[in-house]
């Protein structure tokens, strides 16, 4: 098997929330793996933000916030620093890969005047993968207030092979607590897997969702058409960008994928996006040094105060126009007025059965995380 296609397989399985099986792996050095804490991997960065105008300027974006697109690519940096300290990875010699972006959860307001701490651990372990919880706390009133959480997936290989990973021994309440939730992610994403409109055709429920849609493009009650909001760019993947393995550095797709549904968010409300979670990010195979990488997004669902846009990158061969896909990602925004006040969404409006399936795929999510955000809410 190929070093790229041993990639897809090892990431597809952890988007599914599985690990390789049957395939003869690498031990650790020594024949054995080692227990290891969560405080042993802990990872922590401050971006003085309050304290350095030129740091801030680096990071504001024209309306005076801060780009989220850079802060991603902080965060997929900090989940590597962690994962490899986490598995011992220089000492062993192994190459870890962000394999997804589970979830990014904005859970209150990103000043660009107040200083942002970075906390970073891992959760849970399986075989070759982890998944690392990265938390983003603000300078407030003399202490750092939560401000966002995130959960990324990253898969562990020794040459062509999957390679295990040290595992992981909790040692406080909250840290068995966060091992457990990370189990339950791995089965919301194996679920998900499943119901995906690849797998499951849509229920009776959901078509009756894609009929009243129909009903209401027949009489003229018509929202904006799906293929209208899609949006491109192109790029030519430079040396500056690549990452330690001389890959493209994952935060930087992440990075790109994240401004272009933020512009499409823009062009569609013709309002401020508020960016609100990623949903999903998934990294198939990574991308080469001098690829000609396309980002093609476009909104596939619409709440009346909320929309989902996905973003798939592709690799374009110049030669022959082949198209690999590398990334899938969903983003979850609202919009605000210029008082800064939650404003209506225009409704998308699928046309054909294709991205009617788009629309339910987006349902589907969106409606995970309105429970992922009310239960954390709740609690």
């Amino acid at each position: 098997m190929s070093e790229q296609h041993e990639f897809l397989e090892a990431t597809e399985l952890a988007r599914r929330g599985q690990n390789p099986q049957g395939a003869a792996v690498p031990q650790a050095m020594d024949g054995s793996l080692k227990h290891r804490t969560p405080r042993e991997s802990r990872f922590e960065k401050v971006l003085p933000f309050g304290q350095n105008p030129e740091l801030r300027e680096r990071y504001v974006n024209f309306f005076g916030g801060l780009r989220i697109g850079k802060l991603l690519e902080e965060l997929d940096l900090s989940a590597g620093m962690v994962s490899y300290q986490h598995a011992e990875g220089w000492e062993r010699g192994l190459t870890i890969v962000t394999a997804a972006c589970d979830r990014i959860d904005l859970t209150g307001p990103l000043r660009s005047d107040r200083d942002l701490r970075l906390l970073g651990s891992v959760n849970w372990v399986g075989r070759s993968s982890m998944e690392v919880g990265l938390q983003l706390s603000s300078w407030h009133e003399e202490r750092w207030n939560p401000v966002a959480r995130a959960y990324f997936i990253m898969v562990s290989r020794h040459g062509s092979q999957a390679a295990p990973v040290n595992l992981l021994q909790p040692e406080t309440p909250e840290e068995e607590r966060r091992f457990h939730e990370g189990e339950q992610r791995q089965a919301q994403r194996r679920a998900l897997a499943q119901q995906s409109t690849h797998e499951q055709p849509p229920s009776a429920e959901e078509s009756q969702v894609l009929h009243t849609l129909f009903l209401e493009r027949s009489s003229g009650d018509t929202g904006i058409p799906m293929h209208e909001t899609l949006r491109q760019s192109t790029l030519l993947m430079h040396p500056q960008s690549k990452n330690i393995h001389n890959k493209i550095f994952g935060g930087y797709l992440m990075r790109e994928a994240f401004e272009l549904a933020w512009n499409i968010t823009y062009l569609h409300c013709r309002r401020r996006p508020q960016f609100v979670s990623v949903d999903h990010m998934y990294f198939y195979q990574p991308v080469e040094i001098g690829s000609v990488l396309s980002f093609t997004g476009q909104v596939i669902y619409t709440d009346p105060q909320a929309m989902m846009v996905e973003i798939l990158s592709e690799v374009i061969q110049p030669s022959t126009g082949e198209r690999q896909v590398t990334n899938d990602c969903f983003f979850t925004f609202t919009a605000l007025d210029e008082f800064g006040r939650p404003a209506s969404i225009p409704a998308v409006q699928p046309h054909t059965y294709e991205e009617g399936l788009k629309y339910l795929d987006g349902r589907r999510r969106f409606q995970l995380g309105e429970s992922i955000r009310q239960s954390k809410a709740g609690g």
